[in-house]
Formats: structure tokens, sequence, C-alpha cells
């Protein structure tokens, strides 16, 4: 059985197509939960961010969105092995095809990101990889009509993704607040980056993270920032 071990829970990962990774980590790790009454996680996969935003706000109700009926299957099952999860709902539905009467105070996605690129013939696969410009402008319109009025929207794309998503985002009415930049080294700049978007147009708050030293380990603000879910002890040495 293919797992991951964090500090409070563990993520099982036999059936999801995208298994846990350092996108996760920092995303999880950056989303800011406090005072959210309600969140929405759209593309769960193994429920890894849900898990984690609930370890911050245990009271929030929480409902995940993941299309493959497998990899919903298995979400369940991490949320039912949690006692983090118990209340946390997961509909195997399109996201596009999701409809709710209400809308949520927190949404957060690691969506699809390849645009354009080269696909790997594993249909799985690539639906959880790959997606066109008309997708992304469907996806930013209907997370908007979920969000509440002082809703955030947290998300993290590739670097060379940034102002094509942050301007395309602005057309729908969302509006970047907070900008971090993931470079995966100093050699390797603008890897990623995460988002928080809002309805509220006002100054953009701006950072930069960097994963790995010139040594290949991790670096001291990484392990601060994700301290708190890693299992592994990563001031060690590999």
């Amino acid at each position: 059985m293919s797992s991951f071990q964090f500090k409070h829970f563990n993520i099982i990962q036999d059936k999801s197509p995208l298994k846990v990774g350092t996108d996760s980590m920092l995303l999880g790790a950056l989303i800011e939960p406090m005072h959210v009454t309600s969140a929405l996680d759209i593309g769960a996969g193994t429920g890894v961010l849900s898990l984690m935003v609930l370890q911050k706000n245990p009271a929030i109700k929480l409902e995940a969105i993941e299309i493959h009926p497998e990899a919903a299957e298995e979400c369940s099952l991490n949320f039912k092995n949690s006692p983090l999860g118990l209340g946390a709902k997961v509909h195997a539905i399109d996201f596009f095809d999701y409809q709710t009467s209400v809308t949520f105070d927190l949404i957060f996605s690691n969506p699809p990101f390849y645009l354009d690129g080269l696909k790997s013939g594993v249909v799985e696969k690539d639906q959880a990889k790959h997606i066109d410009r008309l997708w992304y402008d469907r996806f930013l319109a209907k997370t908007k009509s979920l969000l509440s009025e002082n809703g955030r929207f947290y998300v993290i794309v590739p670097g060379n993704q940034l102002d094509f998503f942050a301007d395309l985002a602005k057309t729908q009415g969302l509006f970047v607040q907070e900008q971090t930049i993931i470079h995966a080294t100093k050699e390797k700049p603008n890897s990623r980056v995460v988002f928080m978007f809002s309805r509220e147009q006002k100054s953009i708050k701006h950072r930069e993270l960097t994963i790995r030293d010139v040594n290949g380990q991790y670096t001291e603000e990484y392990i601060f920032l994700t301290k708190d879910y890693h299992f592994k002890d990563l001031s060690k040495k590999d």
C-alpha cells in the first residue's frame, strides 16, 4: 500500500492519479483558514489539502470534489481514518456539474496546470494534469460563483502562468490579494506561484520562498513553513 505519513494523519494514495508532493505541501501550509466556517476543496485527490486545512481549523464545515470515482473513494477513506476529517463530505463529481445553494468562505485547489503540453496517454493522469485555456476560464467563473462575499480562494499554478492566471481571474472579478513566488532553488527560480484571491481589489502582498539550497537540502524557510505537517525531520541531511 502506497501512503504518505504526516504528523497528525496518514494519506493512502494507491488510487489517486497524483500523489502527495511539494505542491500540495506548499499550498496546504500557506492557506490561512482561521475565522472560516465553510470550505471547498476542488479536485481533492487524496484529500491531503483538506486535512491540512482541517488540522489548522477543525471546526470548518468542509466539502471536497473529486472527479475520479476511485480517487474520491480513497479521499473519503483518508477522511474516515483521521479524526480531523470525520465531518468532511466528498462528492465524486465533475466540478462543473457540482450544484449547491451555499457559498464558501474558503475555496482552494491544486488544479491541472499543463497548458498545451504533451500528454502521457494515461487518461486519469492527463485529466489530473492537463487543461486548456477555456477550462481555466470556466474554472474561475465557477469558483467565483461559489465564493462568499468576503471569501478567499487559494490556488497553486506554474510560475510561467503567473500573469496569465492573474489576468484571467481579474476578468472574472477575482483579484490577487497575496502572491507567493516559489523557487525550486535559487538557480531554478519561479517554479510555482501560490495565489490568494478575493472579490476585493487592493494592494497585493508579495512573498518569495526557496525550497532547497545549493546542496539540495531543504531551506530553513521551507522547513519552518511545513514543520507542523512533515512527519520526517527535514533538518536532517539525506
